[in-house]
């Protein structure tokens, strides 16, 4: 059996989100995403794949679909397939990291259009 630690997984950057690859095999991914405040991982789908996200740390909104929700640390939510969706780090002060689950492979990324997801922050001009 092989374990791994988030904690020595997660990576934050300035520049954006970072992914991270946890898992992987042939019928799934596992990635952890690390958002500083205000960082994003703005709509997009996943044409056939399924969707587990769960926030282990920190919170800020989840857009699936038409509907957004703020998600803090403890909660998960399922992304149907081929739905858009996407991430946004709310807090001014404290980072943000999700696991997420697909299946079945592959994944593919599509970008959903207009994908910003600021619009739900509630903060003029916030991105």
């Amino acid at each position: 059996m092989e374990k791994k630690s988030l904690e020595v997984l997660r990576e934050f950057s300035p520049k954006g989100f970072v992914r991270r690859r946890v898992w992987q095999s042939t019928q799934l991914h596992c990635n952890i995403y690390c958002f500083e405040p205000g960082q994003q991982n703005s709509l997009h789908r996943h044409p056939v794949a399924d969707e587990v996200v769960f926030c282990w740390e920190g919170e800020g909104i989840i857009v699936v679909g038409q509907e957004h929700s703020p998600i803090k640390a403890g909660e998960t939510v399922l992304v149907p397939v081929d739905t858009p969706h996407g991430y946004l780090n709310t807090s001014r002060d404290r980072r943000m990291i999700i696991t997420v689950v697909q299946c079945p492979l592959p994944v593919e990324h599509v970008p959903v259009e207009p994908g910003d997801l600021s619009v739900y922050s509630g903060r003029p001009g916030s991105s």
